[in-house]
């Protein structure tokens, strides 16, 4: 199955937008070494842009993973991914605010259409997956966030937990942390199991609206056999693994 899975997407759960009544736009071009998605690798390394607009509480994003190089293809076929996300996300008080939404997960490289599902009794036509979540943000230290997603063409059901914290290191410049820990259950009789990212970057402003970020991250999983490639070539697994990213990010 192409996907037992992000990023986030992931990615999948956008940043509150803005309250105010107008149309943001903010983008991200990031390259990573490895391309993990809830403890599970689907690629090697990577290029990753996304595009985000906010428009009062309402948000939409564009997620695209493109391998670069075939060796992702020998363990994990369906590296090339685009996920497009809407919600909807507003304060409850001053410390809380609720997030729901929709992600559409889709995989251009396994000649599915743009529209054709995934089904696991075998009539789908095509490997995407749609997945609706719930989430809860709290305005308070290590901005803690929990998170709630079911897939139904893989009829899973995923608990995650956020959190992240900032050190300004100089007037442009601040060491991020981040991490979050979430659990999959199968609810067809699979395998369930728990995953987790660690990430640090050093992060640097070329201007208001615009920095450049660089890190390592460190995540896996606890499935049987492993879920992060060991040798592509060889086609063994480990549970865990630490790579690298960089990219640069900008609000219009």
């Amino acid at each position: 199955m192409p996907r037992l899975l992000a990023c986030t997407l992931a990615l999948s759960a956008a940043a509150l937008p803005a309250a105010a009544e107008t149309l943001e736009v903010s983008t991200t071009v990031g390259f990573e070494s490895r391309y993990l998605f809830r403890g599970v690798q689907f690629a090697e390394t990577s290029f990753q842009p996304s595009i985000n607009l906010g428009y009062g509480n309402f948000y939409g994003t564009a997620w695209l993973n493109l391998p670069i190089g075939d060796d992702d293809l020998v363990v994990t076929p369906g590296g090339e991914e685009l996920d497009l996300v809407v919600g909807y996300s507003a304060p409850i008080s001053e410390l809380v605010s609720f997030d729901v939404g929709l992600t559409y997960y889709t995989f251009p490289d396994l000649a599915s259409g743009f529209f054709d599902l995934y089904e696991e009794d075998g009539d789908g036509m095509g490997a995407n997956t749609l997945e609706p979540f719930f989430g809860l943000s709290f305005d308070i230290p290590l901005s803690p966030s929990i998170y709630v997603y079911h897939d139904f063409m893989f009829d899973t059901t995923t608990f995650q937990a956020n959190g992240s914290y900032s050190i300004p290191l100089a007037e442009k410049t601040s060491f991020d942390l981040g991490g979050y820990i979430g659990y999959v259950i199968d609810d067809t009789g699979g395998t369930d199991y728990v995953y987790g990212t660690a990430s640090a970057d050093i992060s640097y402003a070329i201007s208001d609206n615009g920095s450049f970020y660089a890190g390592v991250r460190y995540g896996g999983s606890d499935l049987p056999g492993g879920s992060v490639i060991d040798d592509s070539i060889a086609g063994t697994t480990k549970s865990s693994a630490v790579w690298w990213g960089l990219g640069f990010s900008a609000s219009f």
